[in-house]
């Protein structure tokens, strides 16, 4: 695939559904969900790190522990 001229960006987000060639990559990144172009390549798929590659755009993205807070996950006050 030629990656000359394409975007690279790179996120700290979760993947909401598996990623697969042929179909759009769905990620989490900073409270909203991105849809992104057909995946077109899959480079690496590791422990923190998932590298990919749409019809438009190299991604890195960045899945390790901090990358997205669970739900509902908000810090509370002691109560008096």
């Amino acid at each position: 695939m030629n990656t000359e001229g394409k975007t690279t960006k790179t996120l700290n987000g979760i993947l909401l559904r598996p990623l697969a060639v042929g179909a759009k990559a769905v990620i989490l990144h900073q409270g909203q969900v991105t849809l992104t172009s057909r995946v077109v390549s899959i480079h690496s798929y590791g422990m923190g790190e998932v590298r990919f590659e749409t019809l438009n755009t190299q991604y890195r993205l960045l899945t390790g522990p901090s990358s997205e807070p669970a739900a509902g996950c908000f810090p509370l006050a002691m109560a008096a």
